[in-house]
């Protein structure tokens, strides 16, 4: 397993039969169709059935999922990179919060072209899901493992009504409960999987995943006890991101400690100017910039920042390359790769303990 470090009524109602029956007919004529399946494709398919019913235990309750799922709609940033990757292709997704066609991240391209995957994309509202909208892709499938807000106890009943809601699972891989937004790869990989019956790709996936972060850690031994986090500048203050965020969990994953601040159990932790000796003792600090590269000059431009160990070391990594900070964050299957090759020379020139040594800000990745 990865090494990882611990994220209207009426209407809706209509349209939820409306689909019922339109899978019922779907499945109607399937039942109908003379086309003799493959020996493979037999298997495949007795495989996924024996997979139903499955009961998910997510941090809002047991949810069943009756049988495959044929319309998978996705609400958070990432989720629909996850089903890409096991061979499923959602109907919808949101729109991407960097503008991509399909809602998808170049990374995730050739996972998306794989399974087939040619989705809607909408706006699934940034403090309220809109069910109304979501309703209307006929979903028997509804995916908010990694959402772009905090699921209410009434938007999680209400979207219920249209089909079953998968959010993060209730415990990790450890027993432990989970955190919003601080769902591992494999845990989150592994709950997606049981929904739609591909845990055998899951696995796969894992294992692969697996060794791509052991060989980058076996190459540099070094890196074992240096410290590093992931922060930035928000309106005027520092801040770093919790310990288990999905970009923390990345550089835990090559091999550093990203646990060496204190009080990062919440999602972030705001650091006044004043407080920025808090990371005087990291090795090196991952600073995201490229959404807002003013940003750079900003921190440059605090008191106690050129004291800090990062910055006399040469540690300090401005990332400005928007498509590696989108990949980084998304901490899918597919953006790990890509991330990975372009962030492992980063980290090489940073943790050298050589502050002559450049440190680009991006490298070609893909």
């Amino acid at each position: 397993m990865f090494t990882l470090t611990k994220r209207r009524a009426g209407a809706t109602g209509l349209v939820a039969a409306t689909a019922l029956l339109l899978a019922a007919c779907s499945s109607g004529a399937e039942a109908e169709s003379t086309d003799e399946p493959t020996d493979g494709a037999t298997a495949a398919t007795e495989e996924t059935t024996e997979a139903f019913p499955v009961t998910l235990d997510t941090v809002m309750g047991d949810v069943v999922v009756e049988a495959e799922p044929e319309r998978v709609v996705t609400l958070g940033s990432h989720e629909h990179e996850y089903l890409y990757a096991l061979g499923v292709a959602p109907v919808a997704v949101p729109v991407s919060w960097q503008g991509y066609d399909l809602g998808t991240g170049p990374w995730a391209e050739e996972d998306r072209v794989a399974a087939g995957a040619e989705p809607e994309t909408f706006e699934p509202g940034s403090t309220t899901y809109d069910a109304e909208a979501i309703a209307a892709f006929e979903p028997d499938l509804i995916v908010a493992t990694y959402p772009n807000h905090t699921m209410t106890q009434e938007e999680f009943d209400l979207l219920s009504g249209i089909a079953p809601v998968v959010t993060r699972p209730a415990t990790d891989s450890e027993g432990n409960e989970t955190t919003e937004w601080g769902v591992s790869l494999a845990d989150e990989l592994t709950i997606l999987a049981q929904a739609t019956g591909t845990t055998e790709k899951a696995e796969e996936i894992t294992t692969e995943i697996d060794a791509a972060y052991a060989e980058v850690r076996d190459a540099h031994p070094e890196w074992e006890g240096m410290t590093s986090q992931v922060g930035g500048f928000y309106e005027g203050q520092a801040f770093v991101y919790a310990v288990n965020d999905t970009r923390n969990q990345f550089l835990a994953n090559v091999g550093l400690d990203v646990s060496a601040i204190e009080n990062t159990d919440e999602a972030w932790l705001q650091i006044s100017a004043e407080q920025l000796d808090v990371l005087n003792d990291l090795d090196s600090v991952v600073w995201q910039v490229a959404t807002t590269p003013e940003a750079k000059a900003e921190l440059e431009g605090l008191p106690l920042f050129e004291s800090l160990t990062a910055t006399q070391t040469g540690g300090n990594i401005w990332l400005g390359d928007p498509v590696l900070e989108g990949a980084f964050f998304a901490n899918s299957p597919s953006s790990v790769h890509y991330t990975l090759e372009g962030f492992v020379p980063l980290l090489e020139a940073a943790l050298d303990g050589d502050p002559a040594t450049e440190v680009p800000t991006s490298t070609d990745a893909g």
